[in-house]
């Protein structure tokens, strides 16, 4: 595997930031990636995709290099270090990750985190609107804020779907044409043919589809 493939990690760009005396705007201009999507990285605020991870170690390694230096590997204490040094009273946490099945397409895989991040950024907006009176505890809702609780439930449910299908554990499938629904896994499947994800919804087994005719 090439130095480029390795990736950058938060704290790796937060290095090479003062190392090179590089502003957010610089990174992202040499990088060719989003202000905003850089300083959401840096925050620990996103993962960026394997082609993101490439433009940016790529751009970080031709600067260091520029300055005759190699880009600084992360060197991770050993378990047992952690423990001498800080008397045993250590757990080590890693960042959250996605656990990606070897059976999910890597075209699917790109679908699928595309879309899980279009939706975080659609409840993130959603949750800078105005809330329009009333609450839970007293009051009735307005139409819009009515509507705005349900878009950020379905956005939430979708990339819960999504993640498990990352995982190879699909909780829906495609349902034949006019198929009724005999179980909430069917009204599901059905309810997600009309979302982003009716594409990438994994066919239905032969066999379930015979034994409903039968």
């Amino acid at each position: 595997m090439s130095a480029s493939k390795r990736g950058v990690t938060p704290e790796q760009l937060q290095q090479a930031a003062k190392d090179l005396n590089l502003t957010v705007a610089a990174i992202a201009e040499g990088s060719g990636l989003s202000k905003a999507y850089i300083s959401e990285f840096r925050n620990g605020k996103r993962n960026f995709k394997p082609s993101e991870q490439a433009l940016l170690r790529s751009y970080l390694e031709a600067e260091y290099a520029e300055q005759g230096e190699d880009f600084p590997e992360e060197q991770e204490a050993s378990d047992q270090e952690l423990l001498n040094g800080l008397g045993g009273m250590v757990k080590r946490i890693t960042r959250p990750a996605i656990l990606l099945s070897e059976d999910v397409p890597a075209a699917q895989v790109e679908k699928l985190t595309d879309l899980i991040e279009a939706n975080r950024l659609k409840v993130g907006d959603i949750l800078n609107t105005e809330f329009a009176k009333g609450g839970f505890f007293g009051g009735e809702f307005s139409e819009t804020t009515e509507n705005a609780i349900r878009e950020i439930f379905a956005l939430l449910a979708l990339n819960y779907v999504a993640i498990l299908m990352l995982q190879g554990r699909n909780i829906a499938r495609k349902l034949p044409e006019g198929a009724q629904p005999k179980t909430m896994g069917d009204w599901l499947s059905g309810y997600l043919a009309a979302s982003p994800l009716a594409d990438l919804l994994p066919e239905a087994d032969p066999a379930d589809a015979e034994a409903e005719a039968a």
